[in-house]
């Protein structure tokens, strides 16, 4: 392991069907040629190469349309996704999703009993259709159902239904139509749960954060912590207001903490496939003066993939331990690099920041 006086350096990395391969600089290489980590590349499997499916899909369009339906997908949801299929190589089980607005996007599944399975670019090829085709089709097949009954919490909204949220993102005037006293904000946080309030209701605008912050911890599928509002009959993505920033603020570090839990054992997987000695710390979360604060973890000899936390325990040999705000290492030129492709995002220390102990 490296001390003070080294710079420790990162492999480039490609996944392919499964497989890795790593490519690392010459032990001499300047500083300035080294990279964080390794970037996960997803590409397409090679001609030629099968895979066992886990059923059987339905052979067209037309014969799926009665289990054809959509939901909310999230862009660090997917990206994890990804990277825990490929390293398995099942790339047969990628999504297929049309992006949205902001980090939102909507995926197509079949309603099966028993299971929902995600459909694929190679189900859409057989059915001989396009995306937005069969987007079409499972929101035309939801036509004649009622509009599923909201939870009310104050003047809060919550419609716990896949469907729905899924629908709602490609046909906003289902919101539009809702009786809200003025313009809706709608919340994703997981995948069934959509929450409905009114800009024009701050003390509704706080409550749905703090809802929002409950709904996270339920272990229901992340998909996003980005509001929306309607401008016309298009989402754009919506600003908390002051009063709420707070709610928002401990939002974000949940929501952080959580993600970060769900891809550290991805991460370690794929650096013990690949020979990497890279250590990949947690993030924790603990209050601190009635506010939540994330910390994490840099130990001096450990080359260490880092989350963005709000605080960082420095531990040098001996066991002496220096807590620092993340801010003093990003502001240390040359010591923070970014980890390209991790979501959420990772960054990579190339050294161990002595000065930092006075």
């Amino acid at each position: 392991m490296g001390r003070e006086s080294t710079i420790w350096s990162a492999p480039a990395l490609l996944i392919r069907a499964g497989m890795a391969e790593s490519q690392r600089p010459d032990d001499g290489a300047p500083a300035s040629v080294i990279a964080g980590p390794c970037s996960v590349v997803l590409s397409t499997p090679a001609a030629g190469t099968r895979y066992r499916r886990p059923m059987q899909t339905p052979p067209t369009l037309e014969a799926a349309r009665s289990v054809l339906s959509v939901r909310p997908m999230g862009a660090l949801t997917l990206q994890q996704r990804h990277l825990s299929l490929a390293l398995r190589g099942a790339f047969a089980g990628l999504d297929v999703v049309q992006p949205v607005v902001a980090d939102l996007s909507v995926g197509l599944f079949l309603d099966l009993p028993g299971l929902d399975a995600a459909v694929s670019p190679t189900d859409l090829a057989r059915w001989g259709v396009s995306l937005p085709q069969a987007l079409n089709a499972a929101v035309a097949a939801g036509f004649g159902r009622p509009v599923p009954e909201p939870e009310r919490v104050e003047s809060v909204r919550l419609f716990r239904d896949v469907r729905f949220a899924g629908t709602a993102l490609l046909r906003p005037e289902l919101i539009r139509a809702l009786p809200i006293d003025g313009n809706p904000v709608v919340l994703i946080p997981t995948i069934g749960d959509l929450l409905v309030g009114s800009a024009d209701d701050p003390a509704g605008m706080s409550f749905m954060v703090r809802m929002a912050e409950r709904i996270v911890e339920s272990g229901n599928l992340p998909v996003s912590i980005q509001p929306l509002t309607l401008r016309g009959l298009e989402w754009t993505p919506f600003s908390w207001p002051a009063a709420t920033q707070p709610f928002a603020d401990a939002l974000r570090r949940r929501w952080d903490t959580l993600q970060y839990a769900a891809q550290q054992p991805l991460l370690r997987e794929h650096y013990e496939r690949t020979r990497q000695d890279y250590f990949v710390p947690e993030l924790r979360l603990f209050a601190k003066d009635g506010q939540s604060v994330t910390l994490t973890t840099l130990t001096q000899g450990v080359p260490t993939v880092l989350p963005l936390a709000d605080a960082v325990n420095l531990v040098r040999d001996g066991g002496q331990v220096a807590r620092v705000p993340m801010s003093a290492l990003l502001g240390i030129p040359g010591l923070i690099v970014p980890v390209p492709n991790t979501a959420p995002a990772r960054v990579y220390a190339t050294r161990f920041p002595l000065e930092l102990f006075g």
